[in-house]
């Protein structure tokens, strides 16, 4: 058996750098850790590592469910449905009610899900 300590980074493929750094950065207040190997870069918020892989042409598929949820408190739920909103970001599901909290899932500039909600699952 590994033994994990912890999830080290979460990686998504990408198809414009700076776009989604631009995205990522914006909307959840990433900064960019690391951007030590060209068409990669980490970028952090708390305790979360995202690293961003570009890949020219990339788009994720119609259908795939892959997605990153991170957790919002419910106090600043529906705060963060206006900021969507007020930037025009594709939600393709929700906001629904779901395990006694709620749930929406939008997709970044190459259609990667991410998903907000409350309450944690475990």
């Amino acid at each position: 058996m590994i033994v994990i300590e912890s999830v080290n980074h979460i990686g998504i493929t990408v198809s414009n750098l700076n776009n989604s750094i631009n995205f990522y950065k914006e909307l959840f207040d990433f900064e960019i850790a690391d951007k030590s190997t060209e068409g990669q870069v980490f970028l952090k918020m708390g305790d979360i590592v995202l690293c961003l892989y570009e890949v020219e042409g990339y788009k994720n598929q119609e259908g795939i469910k892959n997605r990153i949820c991170f957790y919002v408190d419910e106090e600043d739920f529906d705060d963060a449905l206006d900021e969507l909103e007020e930037s025009e970001i594709e939600i393709v599901y929700g906001p629904e009610n779901l395990r006694n909290g709620r749930s929406v899932v939008f997709l970044d500039p190459d259609r990667n899900q991410i998903e907000l909600s409350y309450p944690r699952v475990l």
